[in-house]
């Protein structure tokens, strides 16, 4: 038997496609249930709006919650790039942190011991990278973790700790990592700052005074990077008053060469400036 459904059902079924937001669909679903006959035949109808409101309230809630974990990262970056340390519970996130920064967190065989984020500092010669271990990964943690995804969204790229291949499936159910650069690691594998350091896709590069000797602690850069470009991080006014560059490459054929600021600059090089 057919619901007989009013005129008015239908101009609103109209609005409802046309309808941009879920706010206003919902108030057009809603609109819709207060003209609807109720009989037998019409439950069908009425369940199925009532379906789409449900459904609807609920994405407004993922969507809420998605941004406010994006809009706000609750750790201010520090050194060349920000990582975070991600994987399940019992993979060896915290001793890898106090390994790799010199740090003394308390680290059990109790799984989710980790409740905040703990952040210290990876000396990579003299390059100062932050490294942040978030609480474990697990079934369910995108929608209920909202502040740790805006660490994770922010962060310059992603290192997963990780036991096995299913643990590895769990983080990328729950992570989206699209575009983000990362390594997968145990925590006993060998050579992992250089790992993060080739991950991160940086250069050192050292500054020299005439005269002088190189500074001890070199500046991070991009790879692809130019002499413009480093002056423009020492200050931004340096490059105004720049006469020309000498760089100094003690592993190739250039060892010592004056250059102009769109020189591409390597890892290790020496850039001696002379100014105005």
């Amino acid at each position: 038997m057919a619901a007989n459904l009013p005129t008015a059902y239908y101009t609103l079924q109209s609005d409802y496609s046309a309808a941009k937001s879920r706010e206003e669909k919902i108030r057009i679903l809603e609109a819709m249930l207060g003209v609807i006959p109720k009989h037998k035949c019409s439950q069908k109808v009425i369940g199925e709006i009532r379906r789409k409101i449900s459904l609807l309230r609920k994405e407004m809630v993922i969507e809420a919650k998605k941004k406010k974990g994006a809009a706000r990262p609750s750790i201010k970056k520090e050194g060349a790039a920000q990582v975070v340390l991600l994987g399940p519970p019992n993979v060896g996130k915290s001793y890898l942190l106090n390994a790799l920064c010199n740090k003394n967190i308390a680290s059990t065989e109790l799984p989710f011991e980790t409740k905040t984020a703990e952040v210290g500092m990876l000396n990579y010669k003299g390059v100062l990278i932050q490294m942040i271990e978030i609480p474990s990964i697990y079934k369910g943690f995108y929608e209920k973790k909202g502040e740790f995804r805006g660490i994770i969204f922010t962060a310059d790229a992603l290192c997963f700790v990780i036991r096995n291949d299913s643990d590895l499936q769990l983080i990328k159910s729950e992570i989206d990592i699209s575009n983000r650069p990362y390594i997968v690691i145990t925590s006993n594998d060998a050579n992992i700052p250089e790992k993060i350091w080739n991950m991160l896709g940086l250069i050192k590069v050292f500054t020299k005074v005439p005269g002088k000797p190189p500074e001890k602690r070199p500046v991070a850069l991009r790879k692809g990077s130019t002499v413009e470009l480093l002056g423009n991080e020492i200050h931004k006014h340096f490059v105004e008053r720049l006469k020309y560059a000498k760089i100094i490459r003690n592993k190739s054929n250039i060892r010592e060469r004056q250059v102009g600021l769109n020189f591409v600059l390597e890892d290790e090089d020496i850039v001696e400036f002379h100014t105005t």
